[in-house]
C-alpha cells in the first residue's frame, strides 16, 4: 500500500479549504483536541468533522495542551487528559476503535520518559481502554519506550531531526515532515503508512453537511 499525503493543523478547516487540498492530492488532516486551548479553531468541531468526511478526507485525532516540558506530565494529568479526549471525541462523532494521539513536545530526556512520561501514557492507556487505540507523538525515544511498553499501539514521528532516536525509529505509522503552509493552513506535512488510526464520521442527514459548509468551523 502506497504512503499517503496529509497535513497537521492548528487552522480549522472550510469548504474553500478541503477544495484546495484536495486539489493538492492531501489524503487526511491531523486536527486538535484540547480541554485549555484558547487558539480559536484550535479544536475540531463535529461539524468540521463532517465536512472533511464528506469530502472523503480523513481524520486523525490529536489531543494537545502544551506538553512541552517535563512539568506538564504525570499520572493525574494523564487521566484528566484521557477523560477530556474522550468527551471530545465523543461530541465529533469520532467512532470506536480509531486512534487518539497524544504528544509530548519536546526532546524528552530517558530518565524522564522512564518517568513521568510514561506515568502519564500508562493512565491514558487504563483511562481509554478498548474504546480507541492511543497513539503517541513525539521523539524517536519516545515513541519507541511508549509502543515497546505497551502504552500506545500508534506512533507518530516527530519532525525534529535532532531529537533522540529519531534515525532509530522507523515503526512510525506517520511521520510528520516540515512545518508548511498549505492552503492557508498553519500547518505542518505528514506521511502516513498502513492503519494509522484515522476516522471519519457519518452524517445523520443532508442537512447535516449543508450546514457544515454554511457554518464552517
Amino acid at each position: 500500500m502506497a504512503d499517503l499525503d496529509g497535513v497537521d493543523s492548528s487552522s480549522a478547516c472550510t469548504a474553500t479549504t478541503i477544495a484546495c487540498l484536495q486539489s493538492n492530492n492531501i489524503s487526511f488532516v491531523g486536527r486538535y483536541y484540547s480541554r485549555t486551548t484558547q487558539i480559536p479553531g484550535k479544536k475540531l468541531s463535529a461539524a468540521e468533522a463532517k465536512l472533511l468526511s464528506a469530502a472523503n478526507l480523513s481524520i486523525v485525532a490529536v489531543y494537545e495542551d502544551g506538553p512541552t516540558s517535563y512539568a506538564y506530565f504525570s499520572a493525574t494529568r494523564g487521566v484528566a487528559d484521557a477523560n477530556g479526549a474522550l468527551q471530545q471525541a465523543a461530541a465529533v462523532g469520532q467512532p470506536a476503535g480509531s486512534g487518539i494521539y497524544f504528544t509530548v513536545d519536546y526532546d524528552a530526556a530517558s530518565d524522564e520518559i522512564a518517568g513521568n512520561i510514561t506515568e502519564y501514557f500508562s493512565a491514558i492507556a487504563e483511562t481509554i481502554g478498548d474504546t480507541y487505540r492511543v497513539g503517541v507523538y513525539g521523539s524517536g525515544d519516545v515513541c519507541t519506550a511508549m509502543t515497546a511498553g505497551g502504552f500506545a499501539t500508534l506512533a507518530w514521528l516527530a519532525q525534529s531531526t535532532g531529537w533522540g532516536g529519531y534515525s532509530d525509529f522507523t515503526q512510525w505509522a506517520i511521520k510528520q515532515g516540515p512545518e508548511k503552509a498549505v492552503c492557508g493552513l498553519n500547518s505542518d506535512t505528514d506521511v502516513a503508512r498502513g492503519d494509522f488510526g484515522s476516522f471519519a464520521v457519518q452524517s445523520s442527514s443532508a442537512e447535516d453537511i449543508q450546514h457544515a459548509v454554511v457554518h464552517p468551523a
